[in-house]
């Protein structure tokens, strides 16, 4: 997972006062919970390093601190991307599950 100074390297903040420390680590926990919301909650476990997980917490890290919120200013592609990324992930949590023995949370993937 990103770090906070991962978050600010990637929204381009070069200086970061105490607002915006705040509302940086607010939304960077917010994203974290978005994503293994949205994928699972051992993607960290099961697919330790994999680049898409890091990014897409900064994406929505990104999205969150700007935005406050989805906005309509996210391109169609970007959202596509997104869910793409988060399609991918579950799919192979869910292969991964299965090795293991294991059933996801859902029990749908």
């Amino acid at each position: 997972m990103p770090t906070h100074d991962d978050a600010l390297e990637y929204m381009g903040i070069d200086y970061a006062d105490e607002v915006v420390e705040r509302n940086v680590t607010k939304a960077l926990e917010a994203a974290k919970q978005t994503l293994l919301g949205s994928v699972g909650e051992d993607v960290e476990e099961l697919l330790p390093g994999d680049p898409r997980t890091k990014e897409l917490v900064l994406i929505y890290t990104d999205d969150l601190y700007h935005q406050r919120g989805l906005s309509a200013k996210v391109s169609n592609a970007t959202r596509m991307m997104v869910s793409t990324m988060e399609l991918q992930l579950r799919l192979e949590l869910a292969r991964k599950r299965e090795r293991r023995g294991g059933v996801s949370p859902s029990g749908c993937l």
